[in-house]
Formats: structure tokens, C-alpha cells, sequence
């Protein structure tokens, strides 16, 4: 049987969620289809060699004045590759593709996030709102990670088309990670947090619940990158939180966390919340914020405060605490239900069918 042609268009390969979970999976994609991959511009944290069966193609997007150009320069890809359907993620990915398909060619966009809830400037928020709304027709085909984003993304969109669920699957090095849970009251809980330290992240709550708390029988380290981190290192240093770092960004992430006791995510917002899946993979205890997209995650494995509360996750991490045969139960269980919710091939599996549903269907 003939294989689908897919021109796939993302906005780069920096190491960021989306981008990796691509790389994790390309050699798959590009055994069951006829791939081309196509980034905006040229950055790349990834070896080399993962892409050297790949046919990639670098749009080199300058940026805004460039939208029209680079518009061009896909549709005249499209042209030649002549695929039977085009696949975009992320944001400038996604409008770009949108012009360039036109009402000929199947578009399946992904949509990652929980849109409108990022703190950006409020002019550039008015832009991608305008621009978001602008080029969204009904034929196309939206992929959403979670049903919060999906609902969110119909809020906008109220004449919306084919939306379908996909969620995000947890690389296999999480599972094959052995961890075993030992926390005894007799020393310091160890928690870790993963995240961009942005402030939708919420990570400036996480530090202000960590003050209230013994220094001596608790320790948080926070794994990420991003603007807030002269900030948090400017209120770590001048609250004395000595039991507090900040450890940077780290590519094989489930390499530290069985290091750990605990895992806590204080986010605003999350379309699918990635970094919790992984704990929950590697058989971490769970302490997360209450928004739909960790209730989505979470399911009942999950350990859920009020995001507008600190008394809320102190009295949890106190519970845990006293209580560690509880979070020993709960840790055992995460794994076995994560193994079954996140795995790679489910997720292949019905991205297939949603690529066999839309191709050529306009």
C-alpha cells in the first residue's frame, strides 16, 4: 500500500517539549509515511544524525516582515512535494501553514497549549489573537493534546471543524527507569519541579509555599530555563532559602528524578503538562495544581490543591510527611497507570487514523 506523503512543518528543533517528542518519534513517522520535515529557521539541539534519513527542508523565517516571503517559499514546497496532507505544530508554524495551504491541501494543526493564559505583552497578545483568528477556517484539522484545550480552542473558534484528542505519549526512558520510593520522616524531603521558569509556570508561588516551611526538613530543587530566573535567584538569595535551587535545564531529566521524593507542578495553565506525565512515569508521588489540564493528566493518581492557596499545598506536603506508606501506594499505581495512559505507540497509532481520516478530505 502507498504510503501517506506528509510535509511536516514545525517552528524549530530547539529542545523544547513538542520539538523532542518529534525527534522521539521521526524514524516511526518517517518509516510509515513519506516525510518531509520543514522548520521556520535553522536551529537545532538535536545530534545531527537523527536527521540524516530525513528530507529537511529550513524555511529561513526572519520574522514578522517575512511572514508573506516565507508564506511563499512553503507553498512553493507544497507544490513540488504534492503531499496528501500538511502537518504543523506550534503557533508561527501553524499560521504560515495555514496561507500557504490554502482550500486545496489537508492541514492537521496541533494545538498545545491552553491559548490566551501566557502573560505576554497585551499588544502582542492583540496580534496573535487577530492573526489566530484571522486565518482559521473550518476545513482544517485540529489536533488538541487535552479536551481543556480543545474546549478552550472552540471558545475562540465557535464555528470550529474537525477537532480531534490526541494526547502526548512519555518517552520509553521514563519507563524503563527504576525507581523506588523510600521517604522516611527521619529526613529531609527531597522535592523536585520541572518547568520553564515563566510566569505562567507559577514557580514564584512554589517558593513562597517552600518559606513557610521548615528549611531543615525540606529541599526543592527546580529544573528549567527562562526570563524569571534572575528574579527567583534575586528572592531565593535574599530569603535565605539555602534549601532552595535553581538547577538549570537538563535534556535526560528522567536521569535525576528518581532522586526524588516528590514532585509538585504550581502552573496557571498547562495544555498537556508534559514534565508531570513523566513523573507519574517514573513512579513519583504527584502534588499538582488544580487546573483542567493536571485534572486531565492527574486523573485520580494525582494529589490536587487550590492554585489560589498556599495552607492548600502545605498541608499536603505536611500530610506527606506523616504519612509516607500512603505516597509509597500512590507511587506504585502511578507507574502502572502511566504505562497504559502515555504510551508511544497508542500514540502512533491513532495519530495514523486521524492522518487516514484526513487525507484529501476537504
Amino acid at each position: 500500500m502507498r504510503k501517506l506523503k506528509v510535509v511536516h512543518i514545525i517552528d524549530d528543533l530547539g529542545r523544547g517539549g513538542a520539538e523532542t517528542l518529534l525527534v522521539d518519534i521521526l524514524p516511526d513517522l518517517n518509516h510509515r509515511y513519506d516525510l518531509t520535515l520543514v522548520t521556520l529557521n535553522d536551529r537545532n539541539d538535536f545530534p545531527e544524525e537523527v536527521f540524516r534519513q530525513i528530507k529537511k527542508i529550513d524555511l529561513q523565517y526572519k520574522g514578522y516582515a517575512d511572514l508573506f516571503a516565507v508564506t511563499r517559499r512553503l507553498k512553493k514546497i507544497i507544490k513540488a512535494e504534492r503531499p496528501d496532507l500538511v502537518r504543523s505544530q506550534l503557533f508561527w508554524s501553524t499560521i504560515i501553514a495555514r496561507l500557504a495551504c490554502g482550500k486545496r491541501n489537508p492541514l492537521v494543526f496541533s494545538v498545545h497549549e491552553i491559548m490566551n493564559r501566557d502573560p505576554i505583552g497585551r499588544h502582542k497578545q492583540l496580534i496573535q489573537d487577530l492573526i489566530e483568528r484571522a486565518t482559521y477556517r473550518k476545513t482544517q484539522n485540529m489536533i488538541g493534546v487535552t479536551n481543556a484545550v480543545i474546549q478552550n480552542f472552540k471558545s475562540i473558534h465557535p464555528h470550529t471543524g474537525k477537532c480531534f484528542l490526541l494526547s502526548n505519549f512519555v518517552r520509553n526512558e521514563f519507563f524503563k527507569t527504576k525507581y523506588e520510593f523510600s521517604f522516611q520522616a527521619n529526613r529531609p524531603l527531597k522535592i523536585v519541579c520541572v518547568g520553564n521558569l515563566r510566569l505562567i509556570k507559577n514557580i514564584p508561588f512554589l517558593i513562597e509555599t517552600i518559606k513557610l516551611l521548615p528549611r531543615n526538613l525540606i529541599s526543592l530543587d527546580i529544573y528549567g530555563e527562562g526570563p524569571l530566573r534572575p528574579t527567583l535567584e534575586k528572592e531565593i538569595e535574599g530569603a535565605d532559602l539555602f534549601n532552595v535551587r535553581l538547577m538549570g535545564r537538563k535534556a535526560d531529566i528522567y536521569r535525576v528524578l528518581p532522586d526524588y521524593d516528590l514532585y509538585v507542578s504550581p502552573s496557571n495553565a498547562e495544555g498537556f503538562g508534559i514534565a508531570v506525565a513523566e513523573a507519574l512515569s517514573v513512579g513519583l508521588p504527584v502534588i499538582i495544581s488544580d487546573i483542567p489540564g493536571h485534572k486531565e493528566i492527574g486523573d485520580k493518581y494525582a494529589n490536587y490543591f487550590d492554585l489560589n492557596n498556599t495552607a492548600s499545598l502545605i498541608r499536603f506536603i505536611e500530610y506527606f510527611i506523616a504519612n509516607p506508606e500512603k505516597f509509597k501506594m500512590q507511587s506504585e499505581q502511578n507507574k502502572v497507570y502511566a504505562l497504559k495512559a502515555f504510551r508511544r505507540d497508542n500514540y502512533l497509532n491513532k495519530l495514523d487514523s486521524i492522518y487516514q481520516e484526513t487525507a484529501g478530505r476537504i
